[in-house]
C-alpha cells in the first residue's frame, strides 16, 4: 500500500493539476457573449427537428436488421445499443460513455418505466455539436479578432456542412472528438495568448479527454505543444510528460480487459485481437485519389447524392459523385481559401501553426498510411473546424478593401452548401420515410 506521505503528494499534485487546467479553461470561456446563447439555440432547434422526425418517420437512426441504421459506415445502431464491454484501442477510454449511458437509462427505466435511450443519446449528440459550435464562434471572436457578422457567418459555414448536420443525430465518437478538438483549440490558444507557453498540465488534460475518444487525435495537442518561442527541449519535455501519463493510462485499461477475458474467455474479442484488426486497416488501394476528394473533403460539406450500397453484409448509404462538374468548385474554393491562409500565416503566426499541427495529424494518419481511406467520409469532424478557423485568419492577413470580396465569396458559398445539403436530405427524406 502507498505510504500517507505518498499518497497526500499525489492528491495534491492532482489537486494543483486540475487547479492550474481549470484556470485555463475557465479564462478561455467566460465571460459569455450575447451572440453565444443565440447561436446554440439556433443550431440545437434546427438539429433537434431533424432528428427527432428521422426518429420518428424513418428507420435512419433505429435501422433494423441491417438497415439504414448504419448510414455513411458509422456504427451508430452499434453505439446506440451497447452498454459497453469490448475493449478498442482506437477508442481506449470510450467505454465510459456506454456506462454513462447505461446508467441513465436504467435508472429513468426504474423510475418511470420508459425507454429514452434514443432520445437521450439524440440530446447529447446535439449537444456537443452545438457547443462545438459555440467554441468555434468564440475561437473566432477572442483569438483571431473578427467582427461579429464575419464571425456569425464562418459558423454558419461549419454548422451547415453536411458532416456537422449528420453528426448531430449520429450515436458515435465522432460529436464527441468534434466538441473537445474545439475545446481543446481554443482553451491552448487563450493560453498561448496569455502566457506565451503552454502548461504541461492543460497538455495533459486535453490528450486524455482527445486520446480516450480516438486515440490518434492525442497527438494534436502534443504536437501543438512543440509551437512557440520558448526552448526547443522545454517544449519537447512537455510533450513527454503530457503523453506518459496517458500511454500508462490506456497500457492499464488494455491489462484490465486482458485480465477479464482470461478471466472469462470467449465473451467478446481480446484485447490484442481488436488492437491487431485496427491495424490491419492501414492501408492504401487503387481509388486512393477518388476517395480523398469525393469522401475525405467534398462531402464534408456539401454531400453528393447519397445511395443504397451494399457493404459486407449491410445496407448502406454512401456517397457518390456531384451530378454536374461545377458543384466541385464549391469544395475546392474552401480548400483554396485554406491553404492560402496557411501559406500566408504559417511562418509567423504561432495560432496557425497550431491548426497546422492539427491538421497534420490527420494528414499522417489518412494520408500517410491509409487508414480509414474506403470510409473517407466518417472522419470530417475530425478537421472541418479547421477550415473556418483558417478562413478566420485569412481575414486578418488580407488587405482591409478585400474582406468584402471575400465577405460575398463566403456568402455565395454557404448558400451554395445550405441549398445542395438541404435538397439532398429532402430526397433522402422521400426514399427512407416510412
Amino acid at each position: 500500500m502507498m505510504p500517507r506521505k505518498q499518497r497526500k503528494n499525489l492528491f495534491h499534485t492532482l489537486r494543483r493539476m486540475l487547479r492550474a487546467s481549470w484556470r485555463s479553461v475557465k479564462h478561455a470561456l467566460f465571460p459569455i457573449e450575447v451572440w453565444e446563447p443565440f447561436v446554440f439555440l439556433l443550431f440545437f432547434g434546427i438539429y433537434g427537428l431533424i432528428g427527432l422526425n428521422l426518429l420518428r418517420h424513418t428507420d435512419l437512426i433505429q435501422g433494423t436488421d441491417g438497415g439504414t441504421g448504419s448510414y455513411l459506415g458509422y456504427d451508430n445502431l452499434f453505439h446506440l445499443e451497447t452498454n459497453g464491454g469490448a475493449f478498442d484501442i482506437a477508442h481506449p477510454f470510450f467505454n465510459l460513455f456506454h456506462i454513462l449511458k447505461w446508467a441513465v437509462v436504467k435508472t429513468v427505466e426504474a423510475a418511470a418505466h420508459n425507454d429514452i435511450r434514443t432520445v437521450f443519446c439524440l440530446c447529447l449528440m446535439n449537444f456537443l455539436v452545438c457547443s462545438g459550435l459555440v467554441l468555434l464562434y468564440r475561437y473566432l471572436k477572442r483569438i483571431v479578432l473578427i467582427p461579429t457578422h464575419r464571425t456569425l457567418l464562418l459558423t454558419l459555414l461549419a454548422g451547415g456542412s453536411f458532416t456537422t448536420i449528420v453528426l448531430s443525430f449520429t450515436t458515435e465518437t465522432y460529436p464527441f472528438s468534434f466538441f473537445l478538438l474545439i475545446f481543446s483549440l481554443l482553451v491552448l490558444s487563450w493560453e498561448y495568448k496569455m502566457r506565451q507557453r503552454f502548461q504541461t498540465y492543460t497538455l495533459t488534460l486535453f490528450t486524455f479527454l482527445l486520446g480516450g475518444v480516438t486515440i490518434s487525435n492525442a497527438g494534436k495537442p502534443l504536437l501543438a505543444s512543440l509551437v512557440g518561442r520558448y526552448p526547443l527541449a522545454e517544449r519537447i519535455r512537455n510533450l513527454f510528460r503530457s503523453l506518459l501519463p496517458f500511454v500508462a493510462a490506456v497500457a492499464i485499461v488494455f491489462g484490465i480487459y486482458a485480465l477479464k477475458d482470461w478471466a472469462f474467455p470467449g465473451t467478446s474479442d481480446s484485447p490484442a485481437q481488436t488492437t491487431l484488426s485496427q491495424l490491419r486497416e492501414f492501408h492504401h488501394d487503387e481509388l486512393f485519389a477518388h476517395q480523398l476528394i469525393n469522401d475525405f473533403w467534398s462531402n464534408t460539406f456539401m454531400t453528393t447524392p447519397l445511395v443504397r450500397q451494399i457493404i459486407g453484409e449491410e445496407q448502406v448509404f454512401r456517397p457518390t459523385e456531384y451530378l454536374h462538374g461545377w458543384h466541385y468548385a464549391i469544395p475546392f474554393m474552401l480548400f483554396f481559401l485554406s491553404l492560402a491562409s496557411l501559406l500566408l500565416n504559417i511562418r509567423k503566426n504561432p495560432y496557425v501553426q497550431m491548426i497546422a499541427c492539427y491538421l497534420a495529424v490527420d494528414l499522417i494518419i489518412h494520408l500517410g498510411f491509409g487508414y480509414g481511406m474506403s470510409e473517407g467520409i466518417l472522419f470530417g469532424g475530425h478537421f472541418l473546424f479547421l477550415i473556418p478557423a483558417l478562413i478566420g485568419w485569412l481575414y486578418r492577413k488580407l488587405p482591409r478593401h478585400i474582406h468584402r470580396t471575400l465577405d460575398i465569396i463566403l456568402l455565395i458559398l454557404v448558400s451554395c452548401l445550405l441549398t445542395f445539403n438541404s435538397m439532398e436530405f429532402a430526397r433522402l427524406w422521400s426514399l427512407i420515410r416510412l
